[in-house]
């Protein structure tokens, strides 16, 4: 702040060394330090001590603080822009000292160079009103909504569910008591992927990292107590979207809400289980009937209802990087569009209720903020494109984003508060409609009671403390952030171009899609390995202390029996006649072109199991094979030559593997690639692989390892069945190594 009684200097000439001296008060915007607060950077009791100390009391002591304040600040202030005898404009003398010691180079994670400095120059190619505009308004770059937050906060929800029905029922309701705003649904892998609680092929799996829900029986138990048409609820689930949502609208005419009340979002997205997730079970063409079939009927049933939410969260998860995810799961969206244009609906019949999942979000601030603001105005600008809508919401990208289990470490666990609340708050910076926080242990298992409240928390401190929702985008305008926007529209762009060339099943058909992911996965462990990229507390900073100790969430040992008990107490109740017909009713619309939500909604409410009703649909529509088997049995010679200078003998074969339900392969895919860059022969059996197959594999592949990924916490079930297998084959001399999520 300029004093009033100084003398004006010209903004291009060095002022002159003048003496400070005392100006008549009066000529002061002066300051009552008696008044300030007692939280404000001088003690309440300040202008006694001035009072004692100056004969003028605390009004001589304000203008001597400010005459000490401009002293202090104009202290050692140099003359510089005369330096080397010629005149220099502060950018000159700026690139020059640059160039005399240039910083090290910095990039983006999609691999942008970053400049030291961004500046009204690198925006000049920006138009404001065609490139920005204003929240609610084409493009949507500044916000869906034009008020944002200042009109309402982004929806709280924290991904919960384990046990069965009555744990995950209780913990949503205390959830709710603290102040989160929306319901979001774990299930567990059987549910997942169609299979009953007591299926052979399922075991340790049920209960595990989410609620097992097998019957009608179940989801009215998830919701007791829990008002439908006072909560929004999210369900991410896919290859079992229909018999879910069916229960769901069956839950919600018990208690007397119509389908037309209803809000809330089914995920129902299963192009990328086949590249990333893995709860697939029917061939693709399949899926995508349903998909439609859920789409469809939900405009015209269930017109609150997000039937779809497209996700990059899982590609990321699967190792593509933060701009590939989101490019790749818009060329899903456009394909479920026109696979719904076809069916004759036009795009504003159900294009506005389409939802979007594009966590996992890091914690990079602004690069996380640009993603989702260049994301909305790519979305925007594809669907104006390519289907005209009348509706402007037709093109508004409507997200739900936050914190993945993936970005957390066993390491230090406590860290990862911290970095849940960067997160978060990226999230909300990039003006996400609804956020999911993670919990600081959920690199260990699910999360306790106690962290999943840290985790709710944390987004409530960003939301009601640190004043990022008093205006609207409020990172708008600064250079980086816009460069960065720029720059992340285009590079999400040309990934979109490349996958439409070729088409959207075929990139997935060809392994174009699957292979990018790969690479980009295998990109980021290399720069982890190295140190490139810096994880505190992992490979840099470490304390040595390790996994530490503290409490985890503990699955119910009982878990698997009170629900097989429960589901085959349905089966003796319900009218099996009933459930007889229903599922022939079920078949033959499943053979038809008939919507089949109908049909699924009488099959759940005569209290088919979710099995029952997947078995029926595998008859007419078979089942998925997963082509992702292979044997690397060359090794590379690309990286890890360190390890294989410290081999002795013949090359090593191993096998990886992973048994039960879990479709996350990234960490086992990412492995054998290392395994084998380190020189040895690799077989990867990809997954939900049977612990007979593995066995069988390991013998007539002669191999000396075998790794088994789990990341679903099952491990010691499945490795417990692997070493009676093995000692019964007498095959007790291979050694196996169990990773993945062990808690």
């Amino acid at each position: 702040m300029r004093r009033q009684g100084a003398t004006q200097h010209s903004a291009h000439q060095p002022a002159s060394r003048q003496p400070l001296t005392r100006a008549p008060k009066e000529q002061h915007r002066r300051i009552n330090i008696a008044r300030l607060s007692p939280t404000s950077c001088l003690p309440p009791d300040h202008a006694l001590c001035c009072a004692r100390d100056h004969p003028g009391g605390a009004q001589a002591c304000d203008s001597t603080w400010l005459v000490d304040l401009e002293q202090a600040v104009t202290h050692g202030r140099k003359d510089t822009s005369m330096e080397h005898g010629t005149e220099e404009t502060p950018q000159a003398r700026w690139q020059r000292r640059m160039t005399a010691r240039p910083p090290a180079p910095v990039q983006t994670t999609w691999g942008m160079e970053v400049a030291p400095l961004y500046t009204a120059a690198d925006l000049q190619h920006l138009d404001p009103a065609h490139d920005l505009g204003y929240p609610g308004e084409f493009p949507f770059t500044r916000g869906v909504y034009p008020s944002m937050y200042r009109g309402r906060l982004w929806t709280f929800r924290e991904y919960a569910g384990f046990g069965t029905a009555e744990d995950s029922n209780a913990r949503y309701r205390a959830l709710l008591d603290q102040g989160m705003t929306g319901l979001s649904v774990a299930f567990d892998l059987p549910t997942q992927i169609g299979f009953d609680s007591d299926d052979p092929r399922v075991g340790a799996e049920v209960g595990r990292v989410g609620v097992a829900i097998d019957s009608l029986a179940d989801m009215a138990l998830l919701f007791d107590g829990i008002p439908l048409d006072k909560v929004s609820t999210n369900f991410t689930i896919n290859t079992t979207s229909a018999p879910i949502l069916a229960m769901y609208l069956a839950v919600g005419a018990r208690q007397g809400v119509a389908p037309g009340q209803l809000r809330g979002t089914l995920q129902n997205d299963p192009l990328k289980e086949y590249i990333a997730r893995g709860t697939w079970l029917f061939p693709v063409d399949a899926a995508l009937r349903l998909t439609a079939d859920v789409m469809a009927f939900c405009a015209r049933e269930v017109p609150r209802f997000n039937p779809i939410s497209v996700s990059g969260a899982h590609l990321q998860q699967a190792g593509a990087t933060r701009l590939e995810s989101v490019a790749l799961a818009f060329t899903h969206a456009l394909a479920y569009i026109d696979l719904l244009l076809a069916r004759g609906l036009s795009i504003d019949d159900f294009a506005p209720r389409i939802s979007w999942n594009l966590g996992v979000v890091g914690t990079d601030l602004f690069e996380e903020a640009a993603r989702f603001r260049a994301a909305r105005r790519l979305w925007a600008r594809l669907v104006q494109e390519r289907y005209q809508p009348q509706n402007p919401e037709s093109a508004m990208l409507r997200v739900y984003a936050g914190s993945g289990g993936n970005t957390l470490t066993v390491e230090e666990p406590l860290n990862n508060i911290v970095r849940v609340a960067l997160e978060v708050l990226a999230s909300a910076l990039g003006g996400a409609q609804a956020i999911h926080a993670c919990s600081y242990d959920e690199a260990y298992a699910i999360p306790t009671a106690e962290a999943q409240l840290v985790a709710l928390r944390t987004q409530q401190i960003i939301a009601y403390e640190s004043g990022i929702t008093k205006t609207v985008d409020p990172l708008a305008g600064s250079y980086y952030v816009e460069t960065l926007t720029q720059a992340a529209e285009e590079h999400m762009r040309a990934i979109v171009d490349e996958v439409l060339q070729l088409g959207v099943s075929k990139a997935i058909e060809s392994g174009l899609v699957q292979e990018r992911i790969l690479r980009s996965a295998l990109h980021e462990a290399q720069r982890l390995a190295s140190g490139e990229q810096v994880l505190v507390g992992v490979n840099k900073f470490q304390s040595g202390q390790g996994a530490a100790d503290i409490v985890l969430h503990q699955a119910d040992p009982a878990t698997l029996a009170r629900q097989v008990a429960r589901t085959q107490r349905v089966r003796q109740e319900r009218d099996a006649r009933r459930v007889h017909q229903a599922l022939q009713h079920l078949e033959g619309v499943a053979r038809s072109q008939e919507n089949i939500m109908p049909a699924m909604l009488e099959a759940v409410q005569a209290f088919a199991t979710i099995g029952e009703i997947c078995a029926t649909l595998t008859n007419v529509f078979g089942l998925y094979s997963d082509p992702a088997v292979s044997v690397v049995s060359r090794p590379s010679t690309s990286g890890l030559t360190h390890v294989q200078t410290l081999s002795a003998g013949a090359p090593k074969r191993v096998l990886v593997a992973k048994p039960g339900l879990d479709g996350h392969d990234r960490g086992a895919k990412t492995m054998a690639l290392m395994l084998r860059d380190a020189g040895m022969e690799v077989v990867y059996t990809g997954i939900r692989t049977s612990i007979d197959a593995i066995v069988r594999t390991a013998l007539q592949e002669d191999v000396q390892i075998i790794g088994l990924s789990v990341l679903s916490g099952a491990h010691l079930g499945w490795a417990q069945q692997l070493m009676d297998r093995l000692r019964a084959q007498g095959m007790m001399d291979i050694k196996v190594v169990v990773g993945g999520v062990l808690p």
